[in-house]
């Protein structure tokens, strides 16, 4: 049984309702608190676009801005990391 190797899954660019700008889906209040917990926390924050296709897709505006500790550990032991179009 083998396994894929791990990869990390980027969007390849910040979407059109990105976390990031004035066209994001949720207030500029719980936007603030999503970076808020992010820069607190190192993780990343998920793209909505990426269930669309069927992953769990990193945030393109969040990380240009904010990279996660996954992002950073993938770097470091050398996982790919793939960009993707939403």
């Amino acid at each position: 049984m083998s396994r894929e190797p791990p990869v990390l899954l980027l969007a390849a660019r910040p979407c059109d309702q990105c976390l990031m700008t004035r066209n994001r889906i949720v207030s500029g209040a719980r936007a603030a608190q999503i970076v808020r917990d992010v820069r607190a926390s190192g993780v990343h924050f998920q793209c909505h676009k990426g269930t669309a296709v069927g992953c769990n897709l990193h945030c393109r505006g969040v990380h240009d801005r904010f990279q996660s500790n996954a992002y950073r550990f993938a770097m470091a032991v050398g996982i790919e990391v793939r960009e993707i179009e939403t």
